[in-house]
């Protein structure tokens, strides 16, 4: 019940890409064709899972013994790089297309580490971070398909940023509204 909790609080009120804005600047520019394409999709969600579990072991089997926790994003990093080319090469050598994508997946895997407790808090806080940008896609195809007669790319980023506030107050009236039977308590 607690992890269950823990993914849907990752995927509704504290989107990854609506309160701590990673992605945002993805969000605009998504590729829809390389998200169509199953190899990027599972080269993403491999290295992110992997760098992740990778990561947090490292971070609590070895710097935190060593009082040297600060030195995680730097560890996770080159975890991530490591598994990331390793991915990308084997994709290019198979299906000669490009699978890169950095910023995203690394600032999940250091949210996903630095937000975890445990080994499967860290897999379902990685897991519910993927899908909090998933679940926003269909608002973004919407937004960009009504918009795409505005060729102003600044008003179509105010538009943009104006969509996603909306959203965030739509998502977190939800959780204070006094229908919310845990008000009362």
């Amino acid at each position: 019940m607690i992890l269950l909790n823990t993914f849907f609080y990752y995927i509704c009120f504290a989107s990854v890409v609506l309160f701590y804005g990673i992605g945002t600047n993805k969000v605009l520019s998504v590729d829809f064709s390389k998200i169509k394409s199953i190899t990027y999709c599972v080269k993403i969600l491999l290295s992110i899972m992997l760098s992740s579990i990778i990561s947090w072991f490292v971070t609590k089997g070895i710097l935190v013994p060593l009082k040297i926790t600060e030195l995680f994003p730097l560890v996770a990093f080159l975890i991530y790089i490591c598994i990331n080319t390793f991915l990308e090469a084997l994709i290019r050598l198979t299906t000669g297309k490009s699978a890169a994508e950095f910023i995203f997946s690394y600032l999940v895997i250091i949210l996903s580490i630095s937000e975890s407790t445990s080994i499967l808090n860290c897999m379902v806080v990685t897991i519910s971070c993927i899908c909090s940008f998933v679940t926003l896609l269909p608002f973004i195809i919407a937004f960009t398909k009504r918009n795409s007669d505005t060729t102003n790319s600044d008003k179509i980023y105010c538009r943009m940023f104006l969509y996603m506030a909306l959203l965030i107050l739509t998502i977190t009236v939800l959780d204070v509204m006094w229908i919310n039977p845990e008000v009362f308590q």
